[in-house]
């Protein structure tokens, strides 16, 4: 069928579709919940981590081992979390050695500089994929501006402000057999997916780019009522201009959690 005729379509259910709805939490509504953290009163949580950091090339594989103490905080209602990290312990190998100050900047960077849904999500055509056990979902997203070219082209654009159209494209378009043509340049990824909970909670987020991937799977302990990191796994997988394939993996424990502590 051509590439029209399948947009037509897809268009034609998606609008036939409005009235039933999903079963389970909407899209709209776990956006707004992934936007808007349940609890923004100031706190402190002092904890422990540990890192271990693996790169692989062509050429061989190397690993970096690193621990130390991050403190995650609130100073005043509203205001964004953030993290310090500080490094205690670094184990390089003996060929990175003379890079040693700079491998410690990047893993207190990877710990205090977390990317938020937020700067890349309402950039994104977001859907539903696949409602899960446990009161989890896993989104699909496909850049605005990439939905923007393919219903330009194919004449749908008396729909471009539709989002039940929208997200039947994007859908389309994030599709295994339609992720080829889809692969863009661009600030921020082409294509996501992520897992979240029907509390907003984001455990799984995979990042498209024209470079290669970015992947993080977490998961959380809760003090006081509130999720902390207790594990991330972070994959990265890229092509680099005179090396080939580059893959990056970083698993961080994080232990003795301490909510609103004295400090230590």
């Amino acid at each position: 069928m051509p590439a029209a005729a399948v947009l037509t379509a897809l268009v034609v259910i998606a609008a036939s579709a409005r009235p039933g709805g999903a079963q389970g939490v909407s899209v709209d509504t776990l956006l707004e919940r992934i936007a808007n953290e349940p609890n923004p009163q100031p706190f402190a949580m002092t904890a422990d981590f540990a890192a271990d950091f693996t790169l692989k090339t062509p050429t061989g594989v190397l690993t970096v081992h690193a621990g130390g103490t991050m403190l995650e905080s609130r100073t005043a209602p509203g205001e964004p979390r953030r993290r310090k990290a500080t490094v205690t312990r670094l184990d390089v190998p003996l060929l990175l050695r003379p890079f040693h100050n700079s491998i410690r900047k990047v893993i207190t960077d990877l710990i205090e500089v977390e990317q938020r849904p937020s700067e890349f999500l309402p950039v994104q055509d977001v859907f539903v994929a696949e409602e899960r056990g446990g009161g989890r979902y896993l989104l699909g997203g496909v850049r605005t501006d990439i939905v923007n070219d393919v219903m330009t082209k194919y004449g749908q654009q008396a729909l471009l402000r539709d989002p039940a159209a929208r997200r039947a494209i994007a859908r389309w378009l994030w599709s295994p057999s339609q992720r080829g043509t889809i692969v863009r340049p661009g600030p921020g990824p082409y294509m996501l997916e992520a897992v979240v909970d029907e509390s907003g909670l984001v455990h799984e987020l995979r990042l498209f780019y024209d470079w290669g991937q970015v992947g993080n799977r977490i998961t959380f302990v809760v003090v006081g009522g509130r999720p902390f990191w207790r594990e991330v796994v972070s994959n990265t997988s890229s092509e680099v201009s005179g090396m080939g394939r580059v893959d990056g993996r970083m698993v961080l424990q994080v232990s003795n959690h301490c909510l609103n502590c004295q400090a230590r």
